[in-house]
């Protein structure tokens, strides 16, 4: 029988996890799988530990030594290349999974029919149970429900993909920067046409303070903001529901950017009127009326630092303003 879901593993320096992970993965009850590691220029043993794993599970185990690093983006891309599944799974090396996992998504895609599966995943951070999406989002993709995939954006590792959704798309990740994960299932969300839902707690997400998507690589933030909105933007355009999903698009450039401001906010008690100055011209190279976005300016009815972000648009000295009154009450 054909491999049903293919796992797409990229390990960079993990070796502290990593065996956790691919207990999970041997573990799973779904038998016709494949697990593709893209080992992405590990300086420590993981390389090994991998090799180690594939003696273990030769028939089922893919094993592809990256030549230079290029962050978990590229190497999901090159592990797209190898993969032979129905469906696509992505899986972070630090992580782990429920045994049942794939098994559950892949009997729940096969189903319905679905173009992508959604599970619920467990936050260490958070110390709780989350299910980004409820039962109201399965089935056909509703123009309210295609918005708020956007407006929730998600994980890249609690979803099954169906192959040919991604191969006819020809949709890639960014490499080497943070923010692969946004681009690559917001240019999903575009395409797919139904949704499934598996109410259960399938995943675990590690908080791992040495991850890349923690710690990132040498680019400072603005560089990383500005490599990825011109590359997000240049992609978002050759959708074709580009123009009618717009505003939520522009949502996602200011969530990054909110949160470049709501840093500074937090660990500057002194506001340099400079700072949110340079903050906005960046803004307004992709979003030139940012404080008039729907989405943003809805939520900054509740949200004091949201408020003076889009205030900040047209007065820094008022935002700042609205930012010294908070601290006062």
């Amino acid at each position: 029988m054909g491999c049903k879901v293919s796992v797409i593993v990229p390990v960079y320096n993990v070796a502290k996890y990593l065996e956790e992970m691919l207990a999970s993965l041997y573990a799973q009850t779904l038998k016709e799988i494949e697990f593709i590691f893209v080992d992405d220029c590990s300086t420590d043993n993981s390389l090994e530990i991998l090799y180690k794993f594939e003696k273990k599970d030769t028939d089922r185990v893919i094993i592809i030594k990256s030549d230079e690093n290029q962050g978990p983006g590229g190497a999901r891309n090159i592990g797209l290349q190898y993969a032979s599944g129905e469906y696509i799974a992505f899986a972070d090396s630090d992580d782990y999974v429920k045994p049942e996992m794939y098994e559950c998504m892949y009997k729940k895609a096969v189903e319905g029919n679905y173009d992508l599966v959604e599970c619920g995943y467990f936050s260490e951070r958070r110390n709780k149970n989350m299910m980004l999406w409820d039962k109201s989002m399965e089935g056909e993709v509703s123009f309210d429900n295609r918005v708020k995939m956007f407006l929730s954006c998600g994980f890249i590792v609690t979803k099954l993909y169906k192959h040919s959704i991604i191969i006819n798309s020809q949709i890639e990740f960014i490499h080497k920067i943070k923010l692969e994960d946004v681009d690559f299932l917001n240019r999903l969300y575009c395409r797919i046409g139904k949704v499934g839902i598996v109410d259960k707690v399938l995943y675990y997400y590690r908080n791992n303070t040495e991850s890349f998507s923690n710690k990132g690589n040498e680019l400072k933030v603005f560089d990383i903001n500005n490599i990825f909105c011109q590359k997000y933007i240049s992609n978002m355009k050759k959708e074709k529901l580009y123009k009618t999903l717009r505003p939520v698009i522009e949502y996602i450039i200011m969530g990054i950017w909110f949160d470049v401001f709501k840093i500074y906010v937090t660990k500057n008690p002194k506001i340099n009127i400079n700072s949110f100055i340079i903050i906005d011209k960046e803004i307004k190279q992709y979003v030139p009326d940012y404080d008039k976005n729907i989405f943003f300016v809805e939520q900054a009815k509740h949200d004091v630092l949201k408020e003076a972000f889009l205030v900040n648009s047209n007065d820094s000295k008022r935002a700042i303003a609205i930012l010294d009154k908070r601290h006062m009450e």
